[in-house]
């Protein structure tokens, strides 16, 4: 680097683990001197903390600070929610291009800087002083996390130029071309496999949340997923699935709660905490409904809604022999549906959701912004926390990101074994194993390739609803023009009208008066324009920008 200092975000340890206190109980420094650093394995091992700072939580909304998305999941952008907010007018409408793209941020933003940052780290930890072994750990930690911020690059814009040399901080002459899609993706597997090879299984408390072999593995299986690498993807899901270190928890619910961050089904989340000078965030303060002290963000949709199966019959609503009741819409559902959204009649903190015409939470009433207030006659009720209290001015939410459980890497396998040979018996297990834990029944046996297909898809939208896969899976399967345009697929409503007199209560679905628009373009965001008119770039830009 040009004057030769690397800044140490040493604070980054507080916010990475806060809730690990034990972790990395290193002297603070503030800055130190390149070869002072490179001589010193703890100054180095203090120094990975920054890596891990730059995995991004979806409680934050995607890279927030640098896009649309700020405060909000990123299920606001697909057909399972809707959000109190005219900051996604742009990308609903499709109302940008490559001088004012809500992504332009991320291209400018830490995850530049980073690979810069783990190019150099790379090229030096085998020369560090120390113990070899944690070296190489190190090396497997950092290998991981540029893998990480490379895909997520590639998931935004495609492939971008891989540049894995050291370079100085300023270093903008060497511009190399985009690679391929398979050229990324065999990048990125290799990267993976090589971390997983340096990386433990398990770590002890003090360390937990750190990342394992499992987690590297994890991602290398979701990268062969997406690119539809079928059976690559299922044996290094099921490489996952033999460490025997992780299980489904018992409860659905269970796994998001912020009094049980450490559970064996997480195997990489981004850590929090509730103290706003560490890694905390506003997730309830966003999300939880307006009545109650929140500000109503995200909002489940009618179409998830109906997507939840009857939990006797598991049978789609729209089944006739399902056992559906119109009027009694909420009755009987998959259990997933109660602990996912907040629904007329719903306990929450307390009290039964009142979701009909005059009810409590629809009414702008005591200080509630009527921007606040759900237009799609639900709330979320995911991830959020009952305890806080929104009248304490330093308030803040604690739970942590998950980046990666176990229910997805079940998922994952069913999905790229069925595609590769078909509906073995080992598709059947690993998605009866979600489903068994939430409480349905098993799928009927004798399905056909594209019969299973479709009942994977549905497992994935309900199972990981809100944790930021419909967006992905949605794009991948090229699904996107025809899901998140409302010319095809309008959002939909749930409106409830209760009898003054008789307290009956008439439900009726209705689209929502809003177009969102999805084009063969949009599939990838536009590189920016201050990138392409640099002198010597090679990039070229993404197809229709």
């Amino acid at each position: 680097m040009n004057n030769r200092y690397i800044l140490i975000g040493v604070t980054a340890i507080i916010l990475l683990f806060g809730s690990c206190k034990k972790v990395l109980d290193l002297k603070p420094v503030d800055q130190v001197n390149d070869l002072v650093l490179w001589s010193n394995q703890d100054m180095v091992l203090t120094y990975t903390a920054n890596f891990y700072a730059q995995m991004q939580s979806g409680f934050s909304g995607p890279h927030a600070g640098s896009s649309i998305f700020t405060g909000n999941l990123l299920s606001d952008i697909t057909d399972d929610a809707e959000a109190n907010s005219t900051v996604y007018n742009a990308y609903w409408n499709g109302a940008y291009d490559s001088s004012n793209s809500p992504l332009n941020g991320l291209w400018t933003s830490g995850r530049w800087t980073y690979i810069r940052r783990a190019n150099i780290f790379l090229s030096k930890i085998d020369a560090v002083p120390g113990n070899a072994a944690l070296n190489q750990r190190m090396k497997g930690e950092v290998q991981f996390l540029r893998a990480y911020y490379y895909f997520d690059l590639m998931n935004w814009f495609g492939p971008v130029p891989i540049i894995t040399e050291a370079q100085t901080e300023l270093d903008e002459s060497a511009f190399v071309a985009k690679a391929s899609k398979d050229q990324f993706t065999d990048f990125l597997v290799n990267e993976l496999t090589e971390a997983a090879a340096a990386l433990p299984v398990t770590y002890g408390t003090a360390d937990w949340g750190r990342i394992t072999k499992g987690a590297a593995l994890a991602m290398k299986g979701r990268v062969q997923l997406y690119a539809g690498r079928w059976a690559d993807a299922a044996v290094t899901e099921k490489a996952v699935m033999d460490l025997k270190a992780y299980a489904l928890q018992t409860s659905y619910s269970a796994i998001f709660a912020n009094n049980n961050k450490i559970n064996t089904e997480v195997i990489l989340s981004v850590q929090s905490n509730t103290d706003r000078s560490q890694r905390s965030h506003f997730f309830d303060l966003y999300n939880q409904p307006p009545a109650f002290g929140g500000r109503g963000g995200t909002l489940p949709t009618q179409n998830l809604v109906d997507e939840y199966e009857m939990q006797t019959t598991g049978l789609p609503i729209s089944n006739p022999a399902s056992g559906y009741n119109s009027q009694q819409p909420y009755v009987g559902r998959d259990p997933r549906f109660a602990a996912t959204v907040l629904y007329d009649g719903a306990t929450f903190r307390g009290r039964a959701m009142q979701l009909y015409n005059g009810g409590q939470d629809l009414t702008v009433s005591g200080g509630i912004i009527a921007g606040w207030i759900t237009n799609t006659g639900y709330y979320l009720r995911k991830f959020t926390d009952e305890s806080i209290n929104f009248a304490d001015a330093n308030a803040a939410s604690g739970q942590n990101w998950i980046l990666f459980r176990y229910a997805e890497v079940l998922l994952n396998y069913a999905e790229a074994q069925n595609e590769a040979i078909g509906p073995d018996a080992t598709v059947y297990d690993a998605i009866n194993q979600v489903r068994k834990r939430a409480g349905m029944p098993n799928l009927p046996t004798g399905l056909s390739q594209a019969d299973m297909r479709t009942a994977i898809r549905h497992e994935r939208r309900v199972e990981l609803a809100f944790e930021d896969a419909r967006y992905w899976d949605v794009k991948r399967w090229k699904l996107a023009v025809n899901l998140f345009s409302t010319a095809t697929n309008p959002i939909k409503k749930m409106e409830i009208v209760r009898d003054a007199v008789t307290g009956v209560k008439t439900y009726t679905v209705k689209n929502i008066a809003k177009t969102r628009v999805f084009q063969e373009k949009h599939y990838l965001f536009p590189f920016p324009n201050t990138e392409l008119s640099k002198p010597g770039n090679k990039i070229e830009q993404n197809f229709g920008w």
